[in-house]
Parts: structure tokens; sequence; C-alpha cells
């Protein structure tokens, strides 16, 4: 049953957040620093794979390998459906600029399922209901690190259909290669992954601090004004994981087999998605202002769905 404090908890981890992108903010206004681009490239290309091996690896494979397959289909499936309804999305909401719905349909698909998801569980379900949320990630790494660059790469200034670098995708073979040691069964050394943890919590701040620094260079009254963020916000915070629950009720799923994945889906707009479109020249801010707004809502919408599913 969910408590009053299991809610402050929620709060708490969400008010970080904040505090990290306040931090960016502040420093690109005192240090007079706007160019966030060598950040953004060092948490893609580090912290990211760091902060997937370090997960993967470190997780009980024989505590769960029964519903495993369970957790990477329905994973796999909401993933697929929430990246397929982002397309009549912002044409719902009649979005003419390839860059724009690049960046809207970036950020519904790709939520903050790591930072703010995995804690949430474990807060929420313990110690069992972080491993599920880690395992039923394995997917989300898959996918969201292939799809959303090939979004991003179309929004723009080359405007490419399809972009080589795609396929120099770090997060995606750290991704493929924790699947390999987790399944056979393989062990690192215990140097090996400390060291992937102490880089991979590296990944969260850093991702927050180039939110702020972009956020700095943009008039703080144009950030909360629009309409279509706040849309956005509720399809992302309430639409998708109510949806989802009642789907995954109907065909049969309970316990944290219902419950992990309803949580993960009411993460509000992940931080990379900021971090990719500045790699692929889209627009940062957009993208910036919609992880913000999102994360300030689901101060309220996270618990209402842990309610839910409680």
């Amino acid at each position: 049953m969910i408590t009053a404090m299991s809610i402050w908890l929620v709060l708490q981890k969400v008010s970080i957040i904040f505090a990290l992108v306040l931090l960016g903010y502040v420093y690109s206004k005192l240090a007079k620093q706007k160019d966030s681009s060598v950040i953004s490239k060092l948490v893609l290309n580090i912290s990211v794979p760091a902060s997937i091996l370090s997960s993967i690896t470190t997780a009980d494979y024989n505590a769960i390998k029964d519903q495993l397959v369970i957790l990477i289909i329905v994973s796999t499936c909401i993933s697929l459906v929430t990246l397929l309804l982002s397309f009549p999305f912002t044409r719902m909401l009649k979005m003419k600029s390839p860059t724009e719905k690049a960046v809207y349909r970036s950020a519904l698909f790709f939520n903050n399922y790591g930072f703010m998801g995995w804690p949430i569980c474990l807060l929420l379900f313990g110690s069992e209901g972080f491993l599920y949320a880690a395992l039923y990630s394995i997917p989300l790494h898959l996918l969201v690190y292939t799809v959303t660059p090939a979004l991003m790469s179309v929004a723009g200034d080359n405007k490419r259909i399809f972009d080589k670098s795609i396929l120099i995708n770090l997060p995606l073979f750290a991704t493929v290669a924790g699947l390999v040691i987790l399944i056979f069964g393989l062990s690192l050394p215990t140097d090996v992954t400390d060291f992937f943890e102490m880089v991979g919590v590296t990944q969260t701040p850093l991702s927050m601090i180039v939110i702020g620094m972009v956020l700095a260079s943009a008039n703080l009254k144009e950030i909360l004004v629009g309409i279509k963020p706040y849309i956005y916000s509720i399809v992302r915070l309430l639409v998708l994981p109510v949806a989802a629950y009642f789907v995954l009720r109907w065909i049969g799923l309970s316990g944290l087999l219902l419950s992990v994945p309803v949580t993960i889906t009411a993460m509000p707009s992940g931080a990379m998605v900021a971090v990719l479109a500045q790699k692929h020249e889209a627009d940062s801010l957009l993208a910036s202002r919609l992880i913000v707004i999102s994360t300030l809502l689901s101060i309220v919408t996270v618990p209402l769905i842990s309610m839910l599913i409680f």
C-alpha cells in the first residue's frame, strides 16, 4: 500500500532533477558558457554505456528468468505502440516543422525510465521491484538509442533520412554486450563492475546540467508558455500509463508484472532527448522545454498513477 512517506520520497526524487537543471542554468549564466555539446557527447558515449552495463551485468538473472520473457515482450510492445502513436499525435497537434515533429515524437517515445523510473520502483516495490525495472528496461535500451537518433537525424540541418553515425552507437553496443553477459551467466571482475557503476552514475547529473545550460540561453517566460507541451505531458504522464494499466490487467497480468511496466510508462521525458537533439542539430531548446514541463507535472501525476496500481 502506498504511504505518505513513499509519496514524499517520490517528490524528493523529482526535486533533485530540478536542482540539477538549476545548477546547469546558474553555471551557464555565471560562467557565460553556452556550449554544452562537449558534455552531451561525453554523456552519450561514456556515461550512458557505463550505466547500461552496470545495471544489466549486476542483475540477478536466475531470480527472474522465468518472467524475463514476459517483461521483455511487454516492454517492447509498450515502446512500439508509443512510437506508432507519436505519429498521429503530432498530426493531431497540426505540427508542420520536421524538427518540431521529431522532437515531440522522440520525447513521447523516450521517457526517463532510468534516473526516475528505477529509483521510484525501488521506493514503491522494494529491491525486487528494482530488479524488474532494470530488466524491463533492456528492450528500452535497444530501442531508444536506435529509434531516437533516427527520428532526430531527419530534424537537423542536414535532414538525412539515415544518419550513418547511428551505426556508431555505444549505448546500443553496451546493451547487447550486457545482455550476452546476463544470459550466459558470465561474471565481470568486481573492479570492472565498480568502474561501470562509478562512471554510470554521472549520466543523469550531467544530462540535467546540459538541459539547464540550454535553458540558460532562452527567455524563461517562453519556456512555460504554449499549450502543446502541456498536451504532450498529459499524454505522456497520464494517458499512456492508464491505457497500459487497463490493457495489462485485461490480459491477466498482476503484481510486479503489472506495477513495474505501468510505473515506468508514467515517467516524464528522458533527459537524453535534449542531448540527442543537440547532437543532431535539432531543437534542443524545445526538447528541454518538454523535459522540464513534463517533469514538473510528474510531481502530481506519478503519485496519482502509484495510487492506481496499489
